[in-house]
């Protein structure tokens, strides 16, 4: 829609100006015929829609719907957008396991959220996601822990792997 205001008000301008530029002639005669034929294409800008509509039309009446559907109907942008909303489910259910990671270490290992970082990778296959691997880093004050009762409790709670490494 703003490419053809865009085109009317680019159209009335250039009649505007053609207007403004021409001769005056005999009694008004020449300007009279410039301003006839300004009017004139400013109503073929105006009207242009309309063909392609009474076009649109014409082909629906003769049973021709089905091949002329993407004259009058938005169009969806180019590209598979399943793959970007997977990506976008997979990256919102891993922050939801980081949190929950997060709220498990403070209450099973007394590991608070600030001493520990979690990363959760998620994999999305056709229409189901599921956790990849789990990575989570414990900070300076609490990198002397044991990881493997760590890494055992959400192994088995996830379904995953799951790596303790040191943040330095």
């Amino acid at each position: 829609m703003s490419a053809y205001i865009l085109t009317l008000l680019t159209a009335s301008l250039a009649a505007a100006v053609v207007e403004l530029l021409s001769p005056s002639g005999e009694g008004g005669r020449v300007a009279a015929h410039v301003r006839m034929i300004a009017g004139l294409f400013l109503l073929v800008t105006l009207l242009q829609p309309l063909g392609e509509g009474i076009r649109v039309l014409k082909s629906a009446l003769s049973g021709d719907v089905a091949g002329r559907v993407e004259a009058w109907l938005p169009q969806p942008p180019e590209g598979d957008y399943r793959a970007v909303l997977l990506d976008s489910l997979a990256a919102l259910s891993g922050e939801q396991v980081e949190a929950w990671v997060k709220e498990t270490l403070n209450e099973v290992f007394s590991i608070p959220p600030e001493g520990c970082v979690a990363e959760v990778r998620c994999l999305s296959e056709g229409t189901d996601i599921r956790l990849q691997e789990l990575r989570i880093g414990l900070r300076e004050g609490y990198s002397t822990r044991d990881p493997h009762p760590i890494e055992d409790y959400f192994s088995e709670q996830l379904g995953c792997p799951c790596y303790v490494t040191v943040l330095f």
